[in-house]
């Protein structure tokens, strides 16, 4: 009976082949993995991106009060029973060339600065003054350019490149950015922006009632 021998070539061969398949599977499958955990890393952030935390379109935030009614704070200087007083007391003050006035019912208020949140504290100041809550009701006006107008001051970053940015300002009351573009040529501070625009549509508009 005849002996087969053996051929250790082809041994040596046929292990190197399946070696180098072996090799190829095991990176391609390496390969498989890598890819698959980049997409889903992917898929996360483009979750995040969509989702910002704590953020909402400018005119999402519009719509601030279903009743109508928004708060702010104030810092008073003085209240008068006419605009001319007001007007006299602020002509001797020259720390008071930002401030505005502010009628309610058959009353005059000085106020310096419109704020969204409390006060600052300043660190020093010669005129006497105090903090004031104010609520702001828009419920009986009936144009929605007056209302939006009324609601995009609880914006926090008030400024003239913020109403620059609005992208309807058909929605807002036509002289909007001229009285912006005025107010802009001597103070671009929010508070103080914020203040000139409320009092100027305010006096416009009496259904904007005040009430502290």
């Amino acid at each position: 009976m005849p002996i087969r021998r053996r051929n250790p070539r082809k041994k040596i061969i046929l292990a190197g082949v399946q070696g180098l398949v072996l090799g190829v599977v095991g990176v391609l499958l390496f390969g498989f993995i890598l890819n698959l955990a980049n997409d889903k890393k992917v898929e996360v952030a483009k979750e995040e991106d969509t989702t910002p935390a704590g953020a909402q379109s400018q005119e999402e935030k519009v719509e601030v009060a279903a009743d109508g009614v928004l708060s702010f704070h104030v810092k008073q200087y003085g209240m008068f029973s006419s605009k001319d007083s007001a007007i006299s007391f602020m002509a001797t003050q020259p720390s008071l060339e930002r401030a505005g006035i502010v009628q309610v019912e058959n009353q005059f208020f000085v106020w310096s600065d419109l704020f969204l949140n409390d006060v600052p504290t300043p660190q020093s100041e010669s005129l006497p003054s105090f903090n004031k809550t104010v609520h702001v009701s828009t419920s009986s006006c009936e144009n929605p350019k007056v209302k939006k107008l009324i609601n995009i001051l609880q914006e926090d970053n008030i400024s003239k490149n913020f109403f620059e940015s609005i992208a309807k300002k058909e929605d807002y009351p036509d002289d909007l950015m001229t009285i912006v573009q005025a107010i802009s040529a001597f103070s671009d501070v929010s508070s103080v922006m914020r203040l000139h625009v409320f009092t100027h549509y305010a006096e416009q508009n009496t259904c904007v009632k005040l009430s502290f």
